[in-house]
């Protein structure tokens, strides 16, 4: 018994040792995991660092970051994944980066200036914002801190596409080196507004790491504009722009009801910290993504990509089950042992749920591949719209109650809406094609 258990472990083994995939997946995610550790290992620095109101609103800002660059990329990463794939030659490929990149910088030249110019933007800092903060002093990071990170999307999209691993990997590992050991540097000798003082040196490196490597990304362009495949591009592109925008009331409803029902960002900073160690899960699954969408989308045979999502699906909700448990254990060593500061307990009792809630949100974006693959982008617009009106009705009614353990369930009901959802469309396409 012992022996065919040891033998079918190592079939079990040797077959994805010797995988193709694996072997991609396994450099990128140590990459990935490094990056994901490093935030947790250096946490406890940043939490000695900056106060807990300091830590929250800054979660806060780089969290409105973050949901702008997803949206303002209008998404052209996934028009440069389709058609990047389905280039015939090596000069279509490199005209498609090249018509991609111009068409996002018109794109957003022509949205920000407006926005600025005119000042809507601390309008929307109003609305987004209950209690009062600097917003003069962060303005231009901000802005800065948008534009880096649109356009670092669009270039680790264009590494994984082109299947520049290596480019890929050493982007992400020089980005993190720069970044934590300057922002702590920063945090620690100059004695000043810490939130700006991190803002400025975790964007400023972004910017120096961008420009360093958009080289890799420009050099293999073909300069030619084609104005006739723009059109094509943003019909695939903007619903899942359109989508992002309702993404941005759904995913972003929780942390946006939990400030408006605050005196402080003390709440805030418990909630980040759990969102911060949960985030984890969600990193793997999209190095695993990025690394799996390339050959997805050159796959012809659908039963073939059926077979192979609903595998790989499998063996991921076993590993971010063991991943969750770890993650619990190890917060709670961090907080009994000090190594985090005991005032973020109640951190620890919202982790299951954001985990669970990470778990759904990271097997969907399998399932999301296929609105690319059958060029049907304009169901996840449907789909953003539906969970965006759960997500912000909930939120309203949830959040000034429950509080923080309110968020959480909000952030969980949305993102299993979503993997019921995608799953349910992908199976009734599948079924209704290979009827």
């Amino acid at each position: 018994m012992i022996k065919k258990v040891a033998a079918a472990l190592t079939g079990w083994f040797d077959r994805y040792r010797n995988s193709a995939l694996m072997k991609k997946v396994s450099g990128l995610l140590a990459i990935d995991i490094l990056v994901r550790a490093s935030s947790i290992i250096l946490l406890p620095l940043f939490l000695l660092l900056m106060t807990q109101q300091e830590y929250g609103l800054y979660m806060y800002i780089i969290s409105i970051v973050t949901t702008f660059s997803v949206v303002l990329n209008f998404g052209l990463y996934v028009a440069q994944s389709k058609y990047y794939s389905d280039a015939a030659t090596p000069e279509r490929k490199q005209e498609i980066i090249f018509n991609v990149s111009l068409l996002l910088t018109l794109l957003l030249t022509a949205f920000i200036l407006p926005v600025y110019l005119l000042g809507l933007d601390y309008t929307l800092v109003h609305w987004l914002f209950r209690n009062p903060i600097d917003y003069a002093s962060y303005r231009w990071i901000i802005l800065l801190a948008v534009v880096v990170s649109v356009y670092s999307v669009i270039l680790l999209n264009y590494f994984m596409t082109s299947e520049r691993l290596k480019l890929f990997r050493r982007y992400n590992l020089y980005r993190l080196l720069a970044v934590n050991i300057i922002s702590l540097a920063a945090l620690y000798f100059i004695r000043a507004d810490n939130i700006n003082t991190r803002l400025y040196a975790t964007y400023l490196v972004e910017l120096a790491m961008l420009l360093a490597f958009m080289w890799f990304y420009i050099k293999e362009m073909r300069p030619r504009a084609d104005w006739k495949w723009m059109p094509r591009a943003l019909k695939l592109s903007m619903p899942i722009m359109l989508s992002a925008i309702w993404g941005l009331l759904s995913n972003y409803s929780d942390k946006y009801f939990l400030e408006k029902n605050q005196d402080s960002a003390i709440d805030l900073s418990y909630y980040y910290l759990a969102f911060s160690i949960s985030n984890v899960i969600y990193m793997v699954c999209t190095a695993v993504q990025n690394v799996w969408l390339p050959g997805f989308l050159r796959e012809k045979d659908l039963n073939r990509n059926r077979h192979n999502t609903r595998r790989l699906v499998t063996q991921l909700a076993i590993g971010m089950l063991l991943l969750d448990i770890a993650l619990v254990a190890g917060l709670a060593v961090a907080l009994e042992t000090g190594i985090i500061q005991s005032k973020y307990y109640p951190a620890l009792y919202v982790l299951p749920l954001l985990l669970l809630a990470q778990n759904f949100a990271g097997i969907s974006l399998f399932y999301s591949n296929y609105m690319i693959y059958f060029e049907s982008t304009h169901w996840a617009l449907f789909i953003g719209i539906v969970t965006s009106l759960v997500g912000v009705g909930a939120s309203y009614l949830v959040i000034p109650i429950y509080n923080i353990y309110g968020a959480a369930f909000v952030y969980l009901s949305v993102q299993l809406l979503y993997f019921c959802f995608y799953y349910l469309l992908v199976r009734k396409k599948i079924k209704a094609l290979t009827a």
